[in-house]
């Protein structure tokens, strides 16, 4: 029985991990390619910085 409880427990944990990672997956990306494109701008630029 305590064993049923503890595998429900670290399935619940698991899928709670999993929701948490694909909402915050697609700021991550938005960001990694607003740094790539700022970075390829000053880049552009002549290296100077903003």
């Amino acid at each position: 029985m305590s064993t049923d409880v503890f595998i429900a427990g670290l399935a619940a944990l698991s899928f709670i991990a999993l929701l948490i990672y694909v909402v915050t997956a697609v700021p991550r990306e938005r960001n990694l390619r607003d740094d790539r494109e700022r970075q390829s701008s000053s880049l552009a630029r002549g290296g100077r910085s903003q």
